[in-house]
């Protein structure tokens, strides 16, 4: 009976001092968390500078920061396809797609759809009824469905009406301050559908030197890139990287010779696609965005944004 006492009571020790260590590791974990010291991102300061300069400036700062949320998908990638993944050339190919591309896309094609870096709302057009129509300029309080189109936009019936050529939403986006204002969506800088989103997407990554072009099918608008990547044995292969700043979705996949002679004849299987291409190319919409100097309250609160984006990703993981 002794015996049996004794080992009935080694046990119950034996089980209590291992529940009390389990104990004193969960208290030491939830102090360790509570200690733990978030991250803080380097916040830049800009001036003077055009609007490719500045997105080219805000990405160079920004890089590393990406590095910390998008290593998973980055390494993925080059490892399955050996490419070489300290080329700084491949490095910075990718990331100004990524980066570009969380800052412009939205989520869904739903009315004040946005990304999670920038409120760009997705807005529809040439529906009944127009949710544009419903848009105020912030500092009149008057309606863009009353406001008369600028001259180079004669053709259309107000203001709301505007089919949003890349000039027109870029230079909003830097403008100084929020510009529109509805009750729906709040304020903001630039909206756009599918096709003035990447219209104006392709523009700007054409002025940082990418190949690009926006694809339109049926009732939707996406951008395509031909993207030459270094392998680790010095050769280049060639990716088509799609980007869908509608529905928030980058693809690259490797693509041959044969079929880049072909996908350079295909904008689309509709009417506008041309048109899309034309304007998201034209030398004279080119130019004015290549010299015109964003605000400095703009590229001020686009870093910021930006900045509070990056430390929610970065010490969330």
């Amino acid at each position: 009976m002794k015996i049996v006492n004794y080992i009935f009571f080694l046990i119950f020790a034996i089980t209590t001092m291992s529940c009390n260590q389990s104990g004193s590791n969960e208290t030491n974990k939830k102090i360790s968390q509570n200690n733990k010291t978030e991250i803080k991102v380097q916040v830049f300061k800009y001036d003077s500078l055009t609007i490719p300069n500045f997105f080219k400036t805000l990405i160079e700062n920004h890089i590393d920061d990406f590095y910390k949320i998008e290593s998973p998908n980055f390494n993925a990638l080059f490892s399955s396809n050996d490419i070489a993944s300290t080329d700084t050339q491949n490095i910075n190919k990718y990331f100004t797609i990524k980066i570009l591309h969380d800052l412009f896309t939205s989520q869904t094609a739903s009315n004040c759809s946005q990304g999670e870096i920038l409120n760009i709302p997705y807005l529809w057009h040439w529906t009944n009824p127009n949710p544009r129509h419903d848009i105020y300029f912030v500092q009149s309080r008057q309606l863009l469905f009353e406001t008369q189109a600028p001259h180079e936009f004669s053709n259309y019936s107000s203001y709301a009406d505007i089919d949003r050529t890349p000039y027109l939403f870029l230079s909003d986006l830097v403008h100084d301050g929020p510009k529109y204002y509805s009750n729906a969506c709040d304020t903001f800088s630039t909206f756009g559908w599918c096709s003035e989103r990447e219209m104006a997407f392709v523009a700007l990554t054409n002025l940082l030197n990418f190949d690009g072009k926006v694809i339109a099918e049926g009732n939707h608008s996406w951008s395509e890139f031909i993207i030459p990547l270094k392998l680790k044995n010095g050769q280049f292969q060639n990716f088509k990287v799609k980007v869908d700043n509608t529905f928030n979705a980058v693809e690259w996949t490797t693509i041959d010779n044969t079929e880049i002679m072909a996908w350079r004849h295909y904008n689309g299987n509709v009417s506008l696609a041309n048109w899309y291409n034309q304007k998201a190319k034209s030398s004279i919409e080119l130019g004015k965005i290549r010299n015109h100097l964003a605000s400095n309250s703009a590229m001020t609160s686009i870093e910021m944004k930006l900045v509070n984006y990056l430390e929610k990703k970065i010490n969330k993981k």
